[in-house]
């Protein structure tokens, strides 16, 4: 069985849970980063599982992209979707707005891997936004931004299976 996960990731945390799925998944594992890899041909893998960070609520550009101009051929494969986020009570919306429809409705797995603020990675307007989100949060009792690894091995248990 082969698997690609194929990711796009602006502060390294949705590469980082790229890689801790793969440990997961049993069989032959390619991780690909869409941002700055070439995307391989996927006629002969079995599992696709794609996913990219929200910012400002949305995905990354190219990652969309791909899947609205590969939906027929996705849609054929043993799909899973995720995405790393850390507004975790507005997952289903992001997922809907990240991903097409077709292939939401075919995936066999959709999981939100939760985030993490690497504020030293970031630049001065996403510093400053994080530190509103963290007041905010605060100021009305929400918890702040979690991983949430034990998805991780949610997804990767559906697809060994």
């Amino acid at each position: 069985m082969k698997t690609m996960i194929i990711y796009s990731t602006t502060y390294e945390y949705t590469k980082d849970c790229a890689e801790r799925l793969k440990e997961y998944l049993a069989g032959e594992v390619i991780v690909v980063n869409a941002t700055t890899d070439v995307i391989p041909q996927l006629d002969d893998i079995d599992n696709v599982l794609i996913g990219g960070s929200i910012y400002m609520g949305k995905i990354q550009k190219n990652m969309k992209e791909f899947c609205a101009s590969n939906v027929a051929l996705l849609k054929d494969k043993r799909l899973g979707l995720f995405l790393c986020c850390g507004l975790p009570e507005k997952f289903e919306q992001a997922m809907a707005d990240a991903f097409p429809q077709e292939l939401l409705k075919n995936a066999l797995a959709k999981e939100c891997f939760g985030g993490e603020l690497r504020t030293k990675r970031m630049n001065l307007v996403h510093k400053m936004i994080a530190k509103l989100m963290i007041k905010a949060a605060v100021k009305e009792g929400k918890e702040l931004i979690k991983q949430m690894p034990e998805n991780i091995g949610k997804m990767a248990a559906t697809f060994n299976r």
